[in-house]
């Protein structure tokens, strides 16, 4: 083998390859180069596979998601899919991470599913056996209701238990004052009739609040359960308000995206400032709009952001390049110019 010899290093060369050390000649101690970095995971058969697999039940798991209906069909006809649909079915009624994606139909779906029903296995309680569980030296333990159900707050006894801070909920059901309030003995009671669609909305939350961090330990006999522990006409009516108030919610959502409330402010000497930017009311677009009037039957006016470019939100295909302005519920201010994004108003 040719070698040459460069700085006291030998090397070995062949025609038209590049020259090498010659690491093992006299003088030279050897050495051992150790790879200590593992080899790439993407070279690996098994790591491979593994992610074949994760992404197969990852597409399959979305599937299931978005058309339940579909996947049970055929996971009738495909054994393999009916074990897979078993396995995700228990993923959705055991994982904490569902409740979070749950719209609020799926809510007032699983509550009704989750109506305690009459059986040995649902404590009933009298609302004087419910007001030992006050968290005193001599209670039986520390339990609230809501809606007419029984939560066992023990773990939060620095906020429910005597001298705490929500101690006036302990022992009773009093939800209305959870939205009004009111934490006197003529605000804390269970009767929610006549409630604002917001305030049932409100309500809503608490119970997934309870549900989420506090166990149910049964009902209260009273206005929304009976001594068996079936759920009363009362439970029935104050669903239908509770849903009533999510379909308003929604209606005003959208209302609030086509039609975002202006930006306001009063002076006493100028009276009352109404204009428009890309963002108002709490919505960003990318359009200004006008200041206009909107109103509904039964409803109070307000100030609405109004497009005024474009077609109608109601009627995408149309002709009209008039945006919004022509929407029938919407009215102009007077003595502001049509094409204005600010109006002042004398009071």
């Amino acid at each position: 083998m040719p070698t040459k010899e460069e700085n006291g290093l030998k090397k070995r060369f062949l025609p038209g390859k590049e020259e090498e050390s010659v690491k093992n000649l006299p003088g030279f101690p050897k050495k051992i180069l150790i790879d200590t970095q593992p080899p790439s995971s993407g070279t690996c058969a098994a790591h491979k596979a593994l992610y074949a697999v994760a992404g197969v039940i990852g597409v399959l798991y979305l599937a299931f998601v978005l058309d339940k209906p579909s996947f049970q069909h055929y996971s009738n006809t495909f054994k393999f899919l009916g074990h897979v649909e078993t396995a995700f079915q228990a993923m959705e009624k055991y994982s904490p991470f569902h409740e979070f994606m749950e719209s609020d139909e799926d809510f007032i779906k699983r509550m009704k599913e989750s109506e305690p029903s009459k059986g040995p296995g649902v404590r009933v309680m009298t609302k004087s056996e419910l007001a030992l569980y006050n968290g005193s030296p001599d209670s039986p333990g520390l339990y609230l209701a809501i809606l007419g159900q029984v939560y066992d707050v023990s773990k939060g006894r620095d906020y429910y238990g005597p001298g705490g801070g929500y101690a006036f909920f302990s022992g009773k059901d009093g939800s209305r004052a959870f939205v009004s309030g009111q934490f006197d003995e003529e605000g804390l009671i269970d009767d929610t009739t006549g409630l604002s669609h917001g305030d049932y909305i409100g309500l809503k939350e608490w119970i997934e609040f309870y549900e989420k961090d506090y166990i149910r330990v049964g009902v209260v006999q009273g206005r929304y359960y009976t001594d068996q522990g079936d759920v009363t006409e009362q439970w029935k009516d104050l669903q239908k308000s509770i849903s009533a108030a999510i379909n308003d919610k929604d209606k005003q959502d959208v209302e609030k995206t086509v039609f975002p409330p202006c930006n306001v402010e009063w002076a006493k000497d100028k009276g009352s400032r109404f204009w428009c930017t890309n963002k108002s009311g709490g919505v960003t677009r990318k359009w200004v709009g006008v200041p206009r009037k909107l109103f509904y039957p039964g409803r109070e006016e307000r100030c609405a952001c109004v497009r005024n470019t474009g077609s109608p939100s109601t009627d995408p295909g149309a002709s009209s390049t008039r945006g919004d302005l022509d929407n029938p519920h919407l009215k102009e201010y007077a003595g502001c110019t049509s094409t204005a994004h600010e109006c002042w108003l004398k009071d």
